[in-house]
């Protein structure tokens, strides 16, 4: 799965020098599974992020935007689960910041330093009276063991946590992420959480950081429904001494960074919704990439496409379509298309014949789960 890279084998978000994590269960999933989680970095890290374009922001949306926007650095990440704490207004606001303030506080740390994420029903005030309490069990709870409870506490609907860390020039690149359904980023319910010992500056790190969603999660889509909620998050504390100094050094980085959502974005669409399939989508002979793009998304969002995936219809005339109903330019004499089918993934191809540009997306199949676990989401 990854190829450049060296793997490391059971790595999660806190295998990068100087992050540790924990979780615990708040009781604000009705479940009673872990629902809050924190990940810490000893020494105050380097932060960047990218967040949802939809007009309609979510409360730690907002929080966590401000956040960075007036300072350089970020030492930890407070995530729920259970509750996305969006439509709640002033109110949502007010339990962000004590979400905020508490981990600082509990910390011992600058609350400029806090990021703050929510994800799960829209439309619900924050349990504040329990999470509050539990921030300060989780201080307690902070270890380089706790990486693995947090990827579980963040999810939502997913049916298994998704995490990866990388080695890389001597330092170490990790990422944990969350996201099943209400897939289809712009921002960027999808939450994804990078970590670094890399020596790097803010400007680059959020340059990469950008580039490499627009790679990744900006190309997957499970339901065409965008999130409220959606943030992805990178930090680097700079605690392997490694520095970007030379252009391979940078691009190999860059690299990994991108490998790394690369991978993170697959789990999402693969773990999409009630699907039993993963679609790579593969458009060529587009005029730029731009529209290589727009149509590869298009096709990876398709619903008669998932369907005819999901039926093992080998139906082509719904990957034209697709490719057809966007703004990309086509040649239809020298278009193909084909499918081809596996036992858990399937690859969609589709040249549009006027080009030399290409792009990949990701999506899954449409089934009947997908509708059974959206018609139940409240009750």
């Amino acid at each position: 799965m990854i190829k450049n890279f060296k793997l490391i084998s059971g790595g999660t978000i806190t295998s990068p020098l100087g992050f540790t994590a924990a979780a615990l269960a708040a009781g604000i999933k009705q479940s009673g599974k872990p629902d809050l989680a924190l990940i810490f970095s000893e020494v105050p890290a380097v932060a960047a992020g990218v967040f949802t374009t939809n007009q309609f922001r979510a409360a730690p949306v907002i929080v966590s935007q401000k956040q960075l926007k007036s300072g350089l650095f970020c030492q930890a990440i407070i995530s729920n689960a259970g509750n996305a704490n969006c439509g709640t207004g002033k109110q949502g606001l007010r339990d962000a910041w004590a979400m905020v303030n508490e981990t600082a506080k509990v910390l011992g740390i600058d609350p400029g330093y806090v990021l703050v994420t929510s994800t799960g029903s829209i439309g619900q005030y924050l349990p504040v009276k329990k999470i509050l309490p539990a921030i300060r069990q989780l201080s307690f709870k902070l270890s380089k063991d706790g990486g693995r409870l947090a990827a579980r506490a963040i999810m939502t609907t997913d049916t298994r946590p998704k995490e990866i860390a990388v080695k890389v020039g001597g330092c170490t690149v990790a990422g944990v992420a969350k996201g099943s359904g209400m897939i289809h980023p712009n921002l960027a319910t999808m939450h994804a959480f990078i970590t670094t010992d890399v020596i790097i500056s803010r400007a680059l790190l959020q340059t990469f950081l950008k580039r490499a969603v627009d790679n990744s999660f900006n190309m997957t889509t499970v339901d065409q429904c965008q999130s409220t909620n959606d943030c992805v998050f990178a930090l680097a504390n700079g605690q392997s001494n490694i520095k970007l100094q030379t252009s391979k050094s940078k691009n190999k980085f860059y690299g990994a960074l991108e490998e790394v959502c690369v991978y993170l974005a697959k789990e999402i669409a693969r773990d999409g919704e009630g699907a039993t399939q993963l679609i790579e989508v593969r458009v060529s002979g587009a005029r730029n990439e731009s529209e290589a793009r727009i149509a590869a998304r298009a096709i990876a969002g398709s619903d008669l496409l998932k369907c005819a995936v999901y039926g093992r219809d080998h139906n082509t005339g719904r990957i034209l379509a697709a490719a057809g109903a966007t703004s990309a330019k086509l040649d239809q004499d020298r278009m193909k298309a084909d499918m081809k089918f596996g036992r858990r993934e399937t690859l969609v191809t589709c040249d549009l014949g006027v080009g030399r540009a290409k792009a990949v997306a990701w999506g899954c199949d449409l089934t009947e789960g997908y509708i059974k676990i959206n018609a139940e989401y409240h009750t």
